[in-house]
C-alpha cells in the first residue's frame, strides 16, 4: 500500500453536482488522495431547490452528509471556506470553522485557519444570482442560492397561503427570470397551494403567481418548440406570464418596471440569470469573464496554472468554434467531471488526453401536476421536443443516475427505493440540460 506522500493529491473545492461526483468517481483508488472540500457538512443538489422551497418534496431524501459519503466512498472531506489557492506551492488555504454564534457575538473558534496542500487542484464552487445591482433585490427579494433560501421562502410561503386561507384574499407571489429555476417553482408553488385549501372551499384560489421575464420570449435560450409548450402549460396552470418585463427597483411591497407598470406582491423571488462565485475573485490571480467565472482552455485548465482545473458553475469554457461559453448547467457540471476524472488518470499515466466535448443531451422542465416537457439534443439536427410518459422516464432516468454516480450502484439502490416510498415523493431529481 502507497504512503499518503507517495499518493498524487488532488483536491476538489466544492461538493455540488459536479465536485462531488468527480471525488466519486476518483476516491479509492490506490494510487490518489483525494480531499473534498466545502463549507456545509451535507450535499443538496441544487437543480432540487424549487422544490423543497414549495415543499414538494423533503430535503431530507437528498441532503448527505459530506463527512459519511467520504467514508462510504473512500475520500477525505475537510469542512471550511475557501480562501486562497497559492499557485506556486500548490496549497488551499480554508478560514476557521466557527460554532453557532450567541447574543449577535461570532462563535468560538472550532477548527482555525489550515492550509490543504495539492498535487492538482480542482475548483468547483458553484455559481450565485446576480441581483444586477437593481435597487432593492438584495433587501427584498428572496434569492434560492441554497438550502437555507429555500428553507426561508418555505416558510414565507406556508405563512402567505395560513394568511390567504384565513381571510381568502390570496396571496401574491411574484418571480422575476423564466429560466428553469423559475418557470418550475411558479408549476410546483401552484401543486403545493391545494394542500392549504379548506375542506369546505376545495376550489378557493389561495395564489396568485406572476412570472416576469426581461427578454421578450420565456426561457431565453430554449427551443421554440419548447417555449411554446411551456406558454401552454403555465397558461393550464393560472399562471401569468410577463416577457419585455425589465424591472427597474423593488420595493418592500411592489416591483416597478423600466416601463413604469407596478407588480405588488408578498412574496418575490429574484431567479433572474446565474453568475460564478463571487469567491472565485478573490482565491488568486485567476483571469475571470464579464460572468465572474474563471477561464479554462480546451482540457479545463486554469490560464495561470496546469495543477488548477475549474469544472461547472465556476468555469467560463467556450466551446471549439463557439463564441460564447458554456451555459452553466448541472448536465454540463457532470459531462466535465467525467472527462476529468478519465483524464487527469490518463496525464498520470502518461497517456494522450483528448480536449473536453460538450454533449448537449437535451433539456427538461418539471412543472408538477402539469407534467414534464422537455427536448432531446440531437447532433447537426434541430433539439426534438418531448412530453407524457416519455419525458418522465427521462426526466426520472437522470435522478437515478445522478444518484448511482454519487452513492454507488447498492446504496442508490437503497436510496432510490426510499424515495420513491416516501409520502412526500414528489417530481423526480432533475439534471437540466440547459
Amino acid at each position: 500500500m502507497r504512503s499518503l506522500q507517495q499518493k498524487t493529491r488532488i483536491v476538489i473545492l466544492g461538493g455540488g453536482a459536479g465536485g462531488l461526483e468527480l471525488a466519486a468517481l476518483l476516491a479509492g483508488r490506490k494510487d490518489l488522495h483525494v480531499t473534498l472540500v466545502d463549507m456545509v457538512s451535507s450535499h443538496l443538489w441544487k437543480p432540487r431547490l424549487h422544490e423543497f422551497a414549495a415543499g414538494t418534496v423533503s430535503s431530507s431524501l437528498s441532503e448527505i452528509s459530506f463527512y459519511i459519503l467520504g467514508q462510504l466512498r473512500g475520500f477525505h472531506f475537510e469542512q471550511g471556506e475557501v480562501i486562497g489557492i497559492d499557485t506556486q506551492d500548490r496549497l488551499v488555504r480554508l478560514d476557521a470553522i466557527r460554532g453557532p454564534s450567541k447574543n449577535n457575538e461570532q462563535g468560538e473558534v472550532l477548527a482555525g485557519e489550515r492550509t490543504l496542500p495539492y498535487d492538482y487542484c480542482v475548483v468547483a464552487l458553484g455559481g450565485v444570482t446576480p441581483d444586477f445591482n437593481t435597487p432593492g433585490v438584495a433587501e427584498n427579494a428572496i434569492r434560492l442560492d441554497g438550502q437555507p433560501d429555500a428553507e426561508y421562502f418555505r416558510q414565507h410561503f406556508i405563512a402567505e397561503m395560513i394568511r390567504a386561507r384565513a381571510t381568502g384574499v390570496p396571496a401574491d407571489v411574484v418571480i422575476i427570470g423564466s429560466g428553469a429555476t423559475g418557470t418550475e417553482l411558479a408549476a410546483h408553488l401552484r401543486h403545493s397551494e391545494r394542500a392549504f385549501a379548506h375542506d369546505d372551499k376545495p376550489e378557493q384560489k389561495l395564489l396568485n403567481i406572476t412570472v416576469l421575464e426581461a427578454a421578450p420570449e420565456i426561457m431565453p435560450g430554449a427551443e421554440e418548440s419548447l417555449r411554446r409548450e411551456l406558454v401552454q402549460r403555465l397558461a393550464l396552470l393560472d399562471i401569468k406570464v410577463v416577457t419585455d418585463a425589465r424591472i427597474s427597483e423593488m420595493q418592500s411591497d411592489e416591483i416597478k418596471t423600466a416601463t413604469g407598470e407596478k407588480w405588488p406582491f408578498d412574496i418575490a423571488v429574484w431567479a433572474a440569470g446565474l453568475v460564478g462565485n463571487p469567491v472565485l475573485k478573490t482565491l488568486g490571480d485567476f483571469e475571470c469573464d464579464g460572468s465572474g467565472r474563471i477561464k479554462v482552455d480546451a482540457f479545463l485548465r486554469s490560464t495561470i496554472s496546469d495543477r488548477v482545473f475549474v469544472i461547472g458553475d465556476s468555469a467560463s469554457f467556450v466551446p471549439a468554434g463557439a463564441e460564447k461559453p458554456l451555459p452553466p448547467t448541472a448536465q454540463a457540471a457532470s459531462q466535465q467531471a467525467h472527462y476529468l476524472a478519465d483524464s487527469l488518470i490518463r496525464h498520470l499515466n502518461g497517456k494522450l488526453v483528448e480536449p473536453f466535448r460538450y454533449k448537449h443531451k437535451g433539456r427538461l422542465v418539471s412543472l408538477a401536476q402539469a407534467g414534464v416537457v422537455g427536448t432531446i439534443g440531437r447532433a447537426r439536427k434541430r433539439d426534438l421536443l418531448i412530453q407524457g410518459q416519455f419525458a418522465i422516464a427521462a426526466y426520472d432516468a437522470l435522478q437515478r443516475q445522478h444518484q448511482w454516480r454519487v452513492l454507488g450502484p447498492v446504496r442508490g439502490s437503497v436510496a432510490i427505493a426510499a424515495d420513491l416510498m416516501s409520502p412526500t415523493h414528489g417530481p423526480p431529481l432533475k439534471l437540466h440540460g440547459g
